[in-house]
């Protein structure tokens, strides 16, 4: 078989006549209606230029992402370099394809391919967790360190190439002075995001980490606990032929290097997340203070609350606001009515919501600002964090851009408005009583019963998540093996002695390589009861904690099946996929199935039978089968008789299957639970599941034999 190295061992040079085969590779000649209004604003030889240069990247970008059919399209001059991994294709700047060298083309290239060979975001990042603000971009910063590695590792090329095209220094004191610009203050979550990036590029020219004295103390303190981590996720990624072997190995080793960043990096990275947008809310309040005295927002008066002093302090800083947007802008009061500004003219307008240097203001005021944000209706306060959130994520998203690697998800916004083929999606930021609209009509919208349970229990979501973690990610520790002639780091101690048995340096076998992760460490079955005697507080109580255990088992990348049952099998979420929307909202439907005629019957036996037989053909270290219910068989004439009684198929489920067997009675009237599941838990109540749920798992991974 022809070795994958060989084509890069020649990669195509500047001049060289590549001939792509026929294909979805690059769009020659602008077949979209996007490129060819791309490329309607350059010159003849232009057009020819970048489409060479197309052409030439678009091969590099088949043999590195080992995916001849993913399209290399053009973005509009500025639009950047990404990996779409919805639509899996790549955008390339046109405008860099004229102006930069050929070796940072290449460079850019190959990251973003191996982006498409390594990196995974759908079924391995929960939806919920890649929508928290500053999340992607952490996730951004370490996966594109981990990119890199993979691809100079898998093409050695690469290596010096992607060193020399690394200039984080100037690319983040432009992302200062944007943000200076854009949000009035440096959001601290990005600058530890830009000091992993240059941590990186110490590790890989073989230098020390060296965290800067300047940070300041919270970055460099979330930074210090968080790098060991860091270094752990980006060298955490498949060997070549681990990639080229299955989507499986590709896909472990990307849930292995977020379940890192999830539990190690992000707990600490998003109390910095969490102060930026508490900076950006103060940022969104004075823009409401702008407008106060003119037609007025319904927003109450600050300055009502602050001293004399404090008043003209706010004053002060909020006219060097309106100027700076001025001189910003190039605009000059009356320019365009001959010295007599008009009385809605754009300059007027524009001094409400100007960006206020948030740094030049005192910590008595900013304190007082604070307070008078909490001192806002509940609604209001939604609006302002909703707003500021917005501006975090914006913000964030245009330094992606500018980093020019990164992952990137279409805007799923409702009032994203989708342009034809080709054309990029633009949301326009609504003004502040816009957003207080678009607040309230979702606050008095009604929510579908599975989002009505999650609000209300999420306290117990957040507390059973902290206590499985500890069960479920002790288990799936990272480690490193020793006892190779080659690795990526030494081991110390075997190597010391070696020396005193006098082992020379070429015959060591002390080197270290990443322990191959398990394709699937866990898989966990949920079956519920929708019998008709679950009715009542026993079902409504039992939803609750399957949302919460759905909710949790998502957060941890588990790979779930969630299943329901009476005379029949209803399926609510299957193996292998994430927690979606839709399987929410199918799992809303529980609360009304055990009004069904179905649910007259319990046929209790038959589905966990089925159920065993499904979660056995899952490949996981460890397997739970976890049913709540009220345990009262009362099976149907389709699944009656002893074939099926319950006491049969649980004994059978214990002795003949590696499955972990556990009884959930939630509420009142669920004591016959216990004479069946020999591992259960029976009257528990939904706030109390927490504790108790993490408890018996530990005692039933330790001695289940002994139940």
């Amino acid at each position: 078989m022809k070795s994958f190295e060989e084509p890069i061992a020649s990669l195509p040079e500047e001049g060289r006549d590549i001939s792509a085969p026929e294909s979805r590779l690059f769009s020659l000649g602008g077949t979209t209606r996007s490129e060819r209004e791309i490329l309607s604003s350059f010159t003849p030889e232009q057009v020819a230029e970048i489409q060479r240069r197309q052409k030439l990247l678009s091969s590099l970008a088949y043999f590195v992402g080992k995916d001849f059919d993913i399209p290399v399209l053009l973005n509009p001059p500025g639009g950047g370099w990404f990996w779409d991994f919805e639509r899996n294709e790549i955008k390339i700047d046109a405008q860099d394809l004229l102006e930069k060298p050929i070796d940072y083309l290449r460079f850019v290239i190959c990251h973003e391919a191996g982006h498409r060979r390594i990196s995974r975001v759908k079924g391995v990042v929960p939806d919920e967790v890649w929508q928290s603000p500053g999340f992607p971009f952490m996730m951004n910063a370490i996966e594109d360190c981990r990119d890199n590695n993979f691809v100079a590792e898998t093409y050695p090329r690469f290596k010096d190439q992607a060193i020399f095209s690394y200039d984080l220094i100037e690319e983040e004191r432009k992302a200062k002075e944007r943000a200076g610009e854009q949000l009035g203050i440096v959001p601290k979550s990005m600058q530890a995001g830009f000091e992993y990036m240059k941590q990186w590029l110490r590790d890989v020219k073989g230098e020390s980490f060296d965290i800067p004295k300047d940070l300041s103390d919270d970055v460099k303190e979330v930074v210090t606990k968080t790098l060991k981590a860091a270094e752990d996720f980006w060298w955490r990624y498949p060997s070549k032929e681990e990639a080229d072997e299955s989507e499986e190995t590709i896909t472990a080793y990307a849930k292995r290097s977020f379940n890192i960043a999830y539990e190690k990096i992000w707990p600490e990275y998003k109390k910095l997340v969490e102060e930026d947008i508490k900076n950006q809310e103060m940022q969104e309040a004075l823009k409401g203070q702008q407008g106060q005295g003119k037609e007025g927002n319904g927003m109450p008066n600050l300055k009502d609350k602050l001293t004399p002093q404090e008043q003209q302090e706010l004053e002060e800083v909020i006219e060097k606001a309106i100027e700076a947007a001025k001189r910003q802008e190039g605009e000059k009061v009356g320019e365009d009515t001959h010295g007599k500004p008009e009385e809605n003219s754009d300059s007027e307008k524009g001094k409400a919501g100007s960006v206020i240097d948030l740094d030049s203001l005192s910590p008595e005021l900013k304190q007082k600002i604070r307070e008078y944000i909490e001192s806002l209706p509940e609604e209001l306060k939604q609006e302002i964090r909703k707003s500021a959130e917005e501006a975090l994520k914006k913000f964030e998203k245009e330094i992606a851009d500018a980093l020019e690697g990164k992952l990137i998800e279409e805007d799923s916004d409702p009032k994203t408005e989708k342009k034809e083929e080709g054309e990029e999606a633009k949301l326009e930021r609504p003004d502040t009583s816009e957003l207080r609209k678009t607040i309230e009509e979702i606050m008095n919208k009604d929510k579908n019963a599975y989002e009505k349970a999650r609000q209300e229990v999420l306290p117990i979501i957040q507390s059973l998540e902290n206590d499985l973690r500890d069960i479920f990610t002790r288990r799936r520790a990272s480690n490193w093996e020793t006892g190779f002639k080659s690795g990526k780091k030494i081991d110390i101690k075997r190597r010391i002695q070696e020396k005193a048995k006098g082992i020379t340096a070429v015959e060591s076998r002390a080197w270290e390589k990443r322990e191959r992760p398990q394709e699937k460490d866990y898989a966990i079955t949920l079956l519920v009861d929708l019998s008709g005697s679950m009715r009542g507080e026993k079902i409504q109580e039992t939803f609750k904690a399957v949302v919460a255990l759905a909710e949790v088992l998502s957060r941890l990348s588990i790979n779930l099946e969630i299943l329901g049952f009476h005379d029949e099998m209803r399926e609510y979420q299957k193996f292998g996929r994430n927690l979606s929307k839709e399987s929410r909202e199918e799992m809303g439907t529980i609360l009304k199935e055990v009004d069904t005629s179905h649910a007259q019957y319990n046929d209790d036996g038959w589905a966990l039978e089925e159920a065993s037989k499904r979660l056995e053909r899952e490949r996981a270290v460890e397997k739970f089968l976890i049913v709540l219910s009220d345990g009262i068989p009362e099976p149907s004439s389709k699944h009656g008789g002893s074939k099926y009684e319950l006491g049969k198929i649980v004994k059978k489920v214990r002795e003949e299957t590696d499955q972990k067997l556990i009884g959930l009675g939630i509420g009142s009237g669920t004591e016959h639970v216990e004479s069946y599941y020999p591992s259960s838990l029976i009257g528990v109540k939904v706030k109390e599941m927490s504790e108790k749920l993490a408890d018996l798992i530990k005692e039933v991974v330790a001695n289940y034999d002994q139940f």
